[in-house]
C-alpha cells in the first residue's frame, strides 16, 4: 500500500473508532467538523443509520460549506447551530451540542490543537463551544508533544479584509513576552516576533476568502509554549475574528498510525 494510502486509512481508522464511541441512537445532536478526516466520520454515519444506530430525528450541525455538504450528501438532516435553541423554547434539550467530531492540523499532550488548515476555524470554534463535548480526529502525523513541532505553516487567523496589513503589522511586532504569563523569565512562544503572511489562493488569483467573507493570516512563532495565552494574545488585536488554536476545549484526541492500530488520548494533565 502506498504511503498516502497508508495514511488515509490511518485517517479512516480514528474517524471510526471515535464515531463508534461516542455517536449512538442517544446522541440527538451532532457537530460535525471539516477537513478530510471528516469525510470518514460521515461515512461512518451513513453505516450507523443504514444499521439503525443512530437517533431517528439526529441532527447534524456543520462547521463550513464543506460540512454542510457532506451532511446533505450522506442524506443526514443539517441544521445551522442559531436554529437549535428554537427547535424547542420551553427546554435546553437542543440549546447545546451532545458531542462534535472535527479534525485537527496539530495537538499537543494537553489535547490544545492547532486548526484552520482549511480555513473553517471560526465557525469550528463556535461549534466547539457549544458543544457539551469535542473529540478530535486525525492520522498520527498529526500528534505531538508541544503545538509547532510538526504543523510548520503557523496559527491560522482570519482577520478582517479591511485592514489585513495593519493587522499583520500589528501581529508581527508581539514578543514572547507579550503575554500575562505566571513567571516573569517565560516565553509564551520560541520566535522572537510572529511572521505573517497572507493565505494565497490555489485555483484562484489572490488570497483565501474564508466562507465568511474574511481573509486568513498564517502566523508563525514556532513552538507554542503557552496556547492559551498566545490565543488570547492573538484574539486581542483589533480586526482578529478568530483564532486557530483550540486551548482546552477538546475532550479525547483519536489517532490512526499506518500499521491500523489507533491511539486515543486525554489531555495529559488528567491522566
Amino acid at each position: 500500500m502506498s504511503p498516502t494510502n497508508l495514511i488515509e486509512q490511518a485517517k479512516r481508522s480514528a474517524a471510526f473508532a471515535a464515531v463508534d464511541k461516542h455517536v449512538n441512537s442517544t446522541v440527538r445532536v451532532l457537530g460535525i467538523g471539516s477537513g478530510s478526516t471528516v469525510v470518514y466520520a460521515v461515512e461512518r454515519l451513513v453505516e450507523l443509520k443504514k444499521q439503525g444506530k443512530l437517533h431517528p430525528e439526529l441532527l447534524c450541525v456543520s462547521t463550513s460549506f464543506q460540512s454542510k455538504q457532506l451532511i446533505v450528501d450522506a442524506g443526514l438532516r443539517a441544521s445551522d447551530l442559531d436554529d437549535l435553541p428554537e427547535l424547542d423554547s420551553t427546554t435546553e434539550v437542543f440549546a447545546s451540542i451532545d458531542v462534535t467530531i472535527d479534525g485537527a492540523d496539530e495537538v499537543d499532550s494537553e489535547l490544545n490543537a492547532i486548526k484552520g488548515g482549511g480555513a473553517a476555524h471560526l465557525r469550528e470554534k463556535l461549534v466547539a463551544n457549544a458543544s457539551r463535548k469535542l473529540v478530535l480526529i486525525a492520522d498520527s502525523r498529526k500528534n505531538s508533544k508541544t503545538l509547532g513541532e510538526k504543523w510548520e505553516k503557523g496559527i491560522p487567523v482570519e482577520v478582517s479584509p479591511l485592514a489585513w496589513r495593519t493587522i499583520k503589522r500589528q501581529l508581527e511586532r508581539l514578543t514572547p513576552s507579550s503575554c500575562s504569563l505566571a513567571a516573569k523569565d517565560a516565553k509564551a512562544f520560541s520566535f522572537d516576533h510572529p511572521v505573517a503572511e497572507l493565505r494565497q489562493a490555489v485555483r484562484k488569483a489572490g488570497p483565501v476568502v474564508t466562507d465568511n467573507g474574511n481573509f486568513i493570516l498564517d502566523v508563525s512563532v514556532g513552538l507554542i509554549y503557552e496556547p492559551r495565552a498566545v490565543e488570547q494574545l492573538i484574539k486581542m488585536t483589533p480586526g482578529v475574528i478568530e483564532v486557530g488554536i483550540f486551548s482546552n476545549m477538546a475532550a479525547e484526541a483519536w489517532f490512526g498510525n499506518e500499521d491500523g492500530s489507533i491511539v486515543c488520548r486525554v489531555p495529559e494533565s488528567e491522566q
